[in-house]
C-alpha cells in the first residue's frame, strides 16, 4: 500500500512539472507574438547635389582649384575688387553672389573677401599702390571691377588699360595660379564712347587670357529710360535692381548645372 502511494505522488509531480511547462511554453509564445522585433528606419534625409554639377561654365582652372579644395578642406578664396558698384553692403551684387556660393558650395570650398574703392580711378588706384592689398588676401580667383565707369572722360580709355596693366602685372608677381575674371563697370545711360570702351576692356581680357563676365547683358539697354531705375540717383553705381542684375550675370558663370 505504501509502496502505491509514493507511485502516486512521483506521478502527481510528474504531471505537475509537465503541466508548468506547457503552460509557460504557450505564455513565451505568446509574448514573442505580441512583442514585433525593433526595425532600424532608413534614413529620409537627401544627400545634397556634389559641388561638380554646378561648374558647366566654370574654366578647367577653377574646377581644379575646387576639387583641391574639396579634398584637402582648404576652401578657394575669391576676392572681388572695385569701385563704389562693388560695395561691401549688404543688398549689392557681391553680397548676393556670396549668398548663393554659400547655398551651392558652402564654405568648406569657398571664401569670398570684398575690396570697395569708392570714386577711385585707375590712376588713383596705381598711386596709392591699393594692389597691395590684392596681394596680402592672396586669391585663388580675382573679380576685378577695373573703375571703367570712375575712369570715363577724366582717365581715358588707353590710360585705363595701361594703369589695369601695371596692376595685374603686379599682382601676378606675387600671387601664384591666380584666375582673374574681368568685369565692366555699369552701364551709363545713353552714352556714346563708354560702350566702345567696354568693348576695348573686353579685348584686353581676352588678350592676356582673362576672362570676362558680360553683366550688361542682363541690363536694360542704354538708350532705355528703364536703365535709370537700375542706377542709384546719382547714377553712379548700381541701384536694388541694378544690383540684382549684375548678380544674376555671376552667379549664372558660378552656377550652371551640368
Amino acid at each position: 500500500m505504501k509502496v502505491w502511494i509514493n507511485v502516486i505522488a512521483v506521478l502527481a509531480f510528474v504531471g505537475t512539472l509537465v503541466a508548468g511547462k506547457l503552460y509557460w511554453d504557450e505564455r513565451t509564445s505568446a509574448e514573442s507574438i505580441a512583442t514585433p522585433t525593433p526595425v532600424t528606419q532608413a534614413s529620409s534625409t537627401s544627400p545634397q547635389k556634389n559641388w561638380a554639377s554646378y561648374t558647366g561654365n566654370l574654366s578647367k582652372e577653377v574646377v581644379e582649384k575646387l576639387k583641391v579644395a574639396s579634398e584637402t578642406g582648404n576652401p578657394i578664396k575669391i576676392v572681388m575688387v572695385g569701385s563704389q558698384d562693388t560695395s561691401k553692403e549688404n543688398n549689392a551684387w557681391p553680397a548676393l553672389v556670396e549668398k548663393e556660393l554659400m547655398n551651392k558650395y558652402g564654405s568648406d570650398l569657398i571664401t569670398v573677401e570684398v575690396q570697395e574703392y569708392d570714386q577711385d580711378t585707375t590712376l588713383q588706384f596705381v598711386k596709392n599702390q591699393s594692389y597691395e592689398k590684392i596681394i596680402a588676401a592672396q586669391p585663388d580667383v580675382l573679380i576685378f571691377e577695373p573703375f571703367l565707369a570712375n575712369d570715363n572722360g577724366v582717365v581715358g580709355i588707353t590710360n585705363t588699360l595701361d594703369n589695369l596693366s601695371v596692376i595685374m602685372t603686379r599682382v601676378e608677381s606675387q600671387v601664384d595660379d591666380l584666375v582673374t575674371i574681368i568685369q565692366p563697370s555699369h552701364p551709363i545711360y545713353n552714352a556714346i564712347n563708354y560702350p566702345k570702351e567696354a568693348e576695348q576692356l573686353k579685348a584686353f581680357a581676352d588678350e592676356s587670357g582673362y576672362e570676362y563676365i558680360n553683366h550688361w547683358e542682363k541690363w536694360p539697354k542704354a538708350t532705355s529710360e528703364e536703365l535709370l531705375t537700375y542706377l542709384t540717383e546719382e547714377k553712379d553705381a548700381p541701384s536694388i535692381k541694378g544690383n540684382k542684375a549684375w548678380a544674376e550675370a555671376v552667379i549664372e558663370y558660378w552656377i550652371n548645372e551640368k
